[in-house]
């Protein structure tokens, strides 16, 4: 009998044990670790976020999503998706301290940091909770869960790209098209009219232009048959001339040997005549005396012929036997 309530008491240690394994095992240590709380309130659809799903800083994975609800305003009868997240604190740190559930959630908030949805496979479509810094995107704050720090939520890059989409007029956009693939169809009709008869005018020029090449062609081959011709003529009378040249050579040599003789001459009497004529010859005095008494003669000569004129019988009788 008294061994009885030891077997029993064995085996309620055994589970005991077996059960601080197990959690140990498949708890992965999360018993003893320390975790921090945060909530992000999503406006758009998490549809593909489940609870467990991972939260994310830069690629490494800091906590997961705990729970998720859903929160109605009766203001504005609008929804809200509030998302608890369990934050890993050991994996979040300062380089002096670890993660402070109070302050430090304020100081990252102001420093920019966001949380937004992200795909964690396109294939499957589940999605995760991507925190990071984003001070160009306002920190809007919900503030509906007291004591539990408030991460700001921004759009999705899908839903960012739904609402650009929404914000076009596709009505607009369509009737532009339309009208654009009208204004299309007149232009080809306007280019195909204008095109034919361009064709046309196109053909009888290049068939002008075929011509035009044939006939320079022909004028081509003619002016270098003619000019072959006068480059033969040309040579020939050049190959003559240089015949002539050699057969006459001495004929030319005495003839310029002549010129330059009488050149010579020339310039002997030029020389004289220079000397004649200058101011301080004697020749040239004696040759001016000789032009005064020249002179003098024919002024008499010219008399004598007026007196005779006047008065023949002065051939006879002189000028005393008239008077």
């Amino acid at each position: 009998m008294s061994a009885r309530p030891t077997i029993v008491g064995g085996f309620i240690l055994g589970a005991l044990a077996l059960g601080v394994a197990a959690i140990l095992l498949f708890g992965g240590m999360r018993f003893f670790a320390t975790t921090t709380r945060a909530v992000v309130f999503f406006d758009e659809s998490v549809a593909g976020l489940s609870v467990g799903a991972p939260v994310t800083f830069h690629g490494v994975q800091v906590g997961s999503v705990q729970s998720i609800a859903i929160r109605f305003s009766a203001d504005t009868m609008t929804a809200r998706v509030p998302v608890f997240l369990e934050l890993d604190a050991s994996r979040i740190t300062w380089e002096d301290k670890q993660l402070n559930a109070s302050g430090d959630y304020e100081r990252l908030i102001k420093a920019g940091l966001r949380a937004q949805l992200a795909q964690q496979s396109i294939v499957t479509g589940l999605l995760r909770v991507d925190l990071d810094f984003r001070p160009d995107k306002p920190a809007v704050l919900v503030g509906a869960v007291p004591g539990v720090p408030e991460i700001p939520a921004v759009p999705s890059e899908f839903a960012e790209l739904r609402d650009q989409i929404t914000q076009l007029s596709l009505r607009e956009l369509v009737v532009t098209a339309q009208r654009s693939l009208v204004s299309l169809e007149r232009l080809t009709e306007h280019v195909d009219q204008a095109l034919t008869p361009l064709a046309a005018t196109a053909h009888r020029t290049a068939d002008a232009a075929v011509k035009t090449l044939q006939t320079t062609n022909d004028a081509i081959r003619q002016v270098q048959g003619e000019a072959s011709t006068s480059l033969r003529d040309l040579d020939a009378l050049l190959v003559d001339a240089r015949h002539q040249l050699n057969a006459r050579g001495g004929e030319l040599s005495r003839t310029l040997a002549t010129a330059g003789a009488a050149t010579r001459r020339a310039q002997a009497l030029l020389d004289s005549l220079n000397a004649l004529t200058e101011p301080n010859s004697p020749v040239r005095g004696d040759l001016e005396a000789a032009v005064r008494d020249l002179a003098a003669s024919a002024s008499s000569l010219r008399n004598f012929v007026k007196t005779v004129e006047r008065n023949p019988n002065a051939l006879l009788v002189g000028r005393g036997g008239g008077q």
